[in-house]
Formats: C-alpha cells, sequence, structure tokens
C-alpha cells in the first residue's frame, strides 16, 4: 500500500484559550503542530460579544481573516465588527475576508451586538507553528 498523499483532520486540536471560553467555540484548527508542513488555518463561531480582541501585532506570512453570518440566508453578520489595520479601523456587518500582507500591524478587534453566532475564520501559510509577533518583540503561538 502505498504512502497516503493527503490528510485528514477530524481531531479539533484545542488551544490553551479554549478551555471555559463560553464567548468562541473552535470548529477547526490547522497548523504544522497538527500535519508537519500545514498551513495555519483556523475557524471559531463567536457566540458573544467580544469587547477587545488580541492586541496589536503581525506576522512574517500574508494571512487573510474573515467573518461569516451564521445564517446562509443572508449576508448580515448579525453583529458588527471593528478590526484595526496598520493603526485604521475597518467597520463591517456583513460578510467580510481581509487580507494582512506579511509585517502589517492588525489587532485588536471588537465584535459587539451578536444576535446569533458569527463564523470567524483565518489562515495564512506560516511556517511552523502559527507565530504572533508584539510590539516588546516577543513572538508567541496564539
Amino acid at each position: 500500500m502505498s504512502e497516503k498523499k493527503y490528510y485528514v483532520v477530524s481531531r479539533i486540536a484545542e488551544q490553551p484559550q479554549d478551555k471555559n471560553n463560553d464567548v468562541l467555540k473552535r470548529a477547526v484548527w490547522l497548523d504544522d503542530t497538527v500535519v508537519p508542513g500545514a498551513p495555519y488555518f483556523e475557524a471559531v463561531w463567536t457566540m458573544k460579544d467580544i469587547p477587545k480582541g488580541p492586541p496589536e501585532h503581525c506576522h512574517d506570512f500574508d494571512e487573510y481573516i474573515g467573518f461569516m453570518s451564521g445564517d446562509p440566508s443572508t449576508e448580515e453578520l448579525g453583529c458588527e465588527v471593528t478590526f484595526w489595520v496598520d493603526g485604521e479601523p475597518v467597520k463591517f456587518n456583513k460578510n467580510t475576508v481581509l487580507f494582512i500582507p506579511a509585517g502589517v500591524k492588525h489587532a485588536p478587534f471588537t465584535v459587539l451586538n451578536v444576535t446569533r453566532p458569527v463564523l470567524n475564520y483565518s489562515g495564512g501559510q506560516a511556517i511552523g507553528a502559527y507565530m504572533r509577533e508584539y510590539e516588546d518583540g516577543t513572538r508567541r503561538n496564539h
């Protein structure tokens, strides 16, 4: 039998921030720690307001970040998102994907007035484990 050239990941790799969290429910997580050489991808259901997301940071890879309505009959998110990119607020309440080039600072973000679950997903061609670089120069895994 030949070696498989693909992976099926059906076990969600729980992250430290998932414990006792009623605001976010992890749907999927993929990175080099789950499948060696895999790109970074995650999706979480936002169940309640997020008054302030992670602090401003950047990556050494391009990243896409999306928000998608939990109701397939509408593009309306059922919440209001403000996402800071390069120090500028970007506001939206409809299905949206942001493309953040490598090295561009982004975050924090807010998700307010949540009336139904919203799918928040992100990904990029991270080399090794998914890492964030913060203002003080530290690099940490999600």
